[in-house]
């Protein structure tokens, strides 16, 4: 139980941060850079994304790296280490998603208005 309510706390803690600052902010540990993505997602490409996979995996999917939105390492362990990368999307203005790595896995995924 104990371990589900810190898992829960880091992707709040995560959907917070990613929310927090203008599209350019990247906020990795307590280091603010700004990484490109050449990489664009589609709605196909998204629906491919399975809960499990390792980024490289994801990467190899869409076609190249995200940026990383999110990164927290609260320290007791790789298993805690939660990340979030956003790849823009093909589709609308905005259209963008959100794959959530924890321990080096895809625990969740996001996207809005990809086609």
């Amino acid at each position: 139980m104990k371990k589900i309510a810190v898992l829960f706390l880091i992707i709040v803690l995560n959907i917070f941060l990613c929310s927090c600052g203008s599209p350019n902010d990247i906020i990795k540990g307590t280091d603010a850079d700004i990484i490109n993505s050449e990489a664009s997602i589609s709605l196909e490409e998204f629906n491919k994304i399975e809960t499990g996979m390792t980024y490289k995996e994801v990467c190899d999917i869409v076609g190249g790296e995200g940026t990383i939105a999110s990164s927290v390492d609260v320290g007791i362990g790789d298993e805690y280490k939660t990340e979030i990368y956003q790849w823009t999307g093909d589709g609308s203005i905005g259209a963008n998603a959100n794959v959530t790595f924890q321990a080096g896995k895809v625990v969740s995924k996001a996207q809005i208005g990809l086609k």
